[in-house]
């Protein structure tokens, strides 16, 4: 199974708001942090290429929202 090359671990959990154990760093340096469903869904498998942050990040045009 893929992943999508801007997820990063959390490591330290208790500096968020809302609990997640991974966000989305994109090149152009905005971090988001997804919604569990969204990483079950997108970012940890085999869909991420459809995710339209990763396709501008990586020059693939789109809107940006991951």
């Amino acid at each position: 199974m893929d992943r999508c090359p801007y997820l990063v671990d959390v490591t330290a959990d208790c500096l968020w708001l809302y609990p997640s154990s991974v966000f989305c760093r994109r090149p152009d340096g905005r971090i988001r942090v997804p919604a569990p469903a969204t990483v079950a869904a997108r970012c940890d498998g085999d869909h991420f290429h459809e995710c339209e942050g990763y396709a501008t990040a990586t020059g693939g045009g789109g809107d940006d929202g991951a």
